[in-house]
């Protein structure tokens, strides 16, 4: 996995029913251009798998690196999980339930 980038997760959360992730490593699995479609890789294929996840928007917050791909949102996932979220997104992306997403390489 080392081309996923690898980056410390803080999410504070007081919706009781949503994944809290405070200081784990987490890479990033799915990209998507626009946050409906970040939304639904999270919503539609890593919630109902059990895998906690967020979304980090790179619309809004631009980093001027071009290997960062700025201009999208990206969904992270802890490590340990990485695997089989990127299975069950790559199915998700073949079957055509994601359009216009893809897994960063």
């Amino acid at each position: 996995m080392s081309n996923f980038r690898h980056y410390n997760g803080v999410m504070e959360t007081d919706d009781e029913d949503g994944p809290e992730l405070v200081d784990e490593e987490l890479v990033e699995v799915f990209r998507a251009t626009d946050e409906m479609g970040a939304r639904a890789a999270v919503d539609e294929v890593l919630t109902p798998a059990g895998i906690p996840s967020l979304v980090h928007d790179r619309v809004s917050h631009r980093i001027p690196v071009p290997a960062a791909l700025p201009g999208a949102y990206f969904v992270a996932v802890p490590v340990a999980r990485a695997a089989e979220a990127t299975a069950l997104l790559r199915e998700a992306i073949e079957d055509g339930a994601l359009p216009g997403g893809e897994i960063p390489s």
